[in-house]
C-alpha cells in the first residue's frame, strides 16, 4: 500500500513549536501574550496579531522553527512498522516565502528525528491532490479537514489526524487522534 503522510502536526509537533516562538515574539510586539486560549487555532485570534504580522512572522521564522521540530509521540515507532510492508510518501506544503531550501531543511529535520520514508515531496500549495494522484497514494493522512475534503472529492482516501485545535466532529471523514489509532486503522486496510 502507498501511504501518504502530511508532515506538520501528523509526524512532527509543529503547532507546539510555533506557539512557543509566537509567545517569545509577542514580547517584542505588544507583550500581551495569549489573549484567547480558547481560540480555534494559533493564527485565529489566539494573539492580537494582524494577518500581516502573522505572515511576516512565518516568513522570517518558519525555516528556523522547522529545524527544531520534534516527532509526535509514537510517530517514529509506527512509521518504522508501516514502512516494512508499505511505501511511505511524505507530502508537505513549504512556501518559498518561508524557506530558502525547503527540501533540504525538511529532509535534515526528518533525519534528525530518525523518521524513515520512501519519498519526500514538497508542494507550494496545501492542496496535495496532484501529488497524491501522481504517486498513486492509496490513503493520505492530513491534519487539516479542508485538505481531506479536497482529496476525498478527487477519490483519494483520506484520514484526518486531529489536533488539539480541531474539536469539530466530521461524520463524513475517518479521524484519528494519535499514532496508535492511525496504525490500527491502517492495519485494517492491508
Amino acid at each position: 500500500m502507498k501511504i501518504g503522510l502530511d508532515i506538520d502536526n501528523v509526524i512532527l509537533d509543529t503547532d507546539e513549536t510555533i506557539l512557543e516562538e509566537m509567545i517569545k515574539e509577542d514580547k517584542n510586539k505588544r507583550n500581551k501574550g495569549i489573549i484567547n486560549d480558547k481560540a480555534e487555532y494559533i493564527f485565529s485570534g489566539m494573539f492580537d496579531w494582524s494577518k500581516e504580522e502573522i505572515d511576516n512572522f512565518l516568513n522570517v521564522k518558519m525555516e528556523k522553527i522547522a529545524t527544531r521540530l520534534k516527532a509526535k509521540k509514537d510517530a517514529k515507532k509506527y512509521i518504522n512498522k508501516l514502512i516494512e510492508n508499505n511505501e511511505i510518501i511524505l507530502i508537505s506544503n513549504r512556501s518559498k516565502k518561508q524557506y530558502q531550501d525547503a527540501l533540504k531543511t525538511t529532509a535534515d529535520n526528518l533525519e534528525k528525528n530518525n523518521i524513515n520514508y520512501t519519498k519526500l515531496i514538497i508542494t507550494e500549495t496545501n492542496d496535495k491532490t496532484e501529488a497524491c494522484l501522481r504517486e498513486k497514494i492509496d490513503v493520505f493522512i492530513d491534519d487539516r479537514p479542508r485538505n481531506c475534503y479536497l482529496l476525498k472529492n478527487n477519490n483519494i482516501n483520506c484520514i484526518l489526524f486531529k489536533t488539539k485545535y480541531e474539536t469539530r466532529l466530521f461524520n463524513d471523514l475517518e479521524t484519528v487522534s494519535n499514532w496508535d489509532e492511525l496504525y490500527q486503522k491502517l492495519m485494517t486496510r492491508n
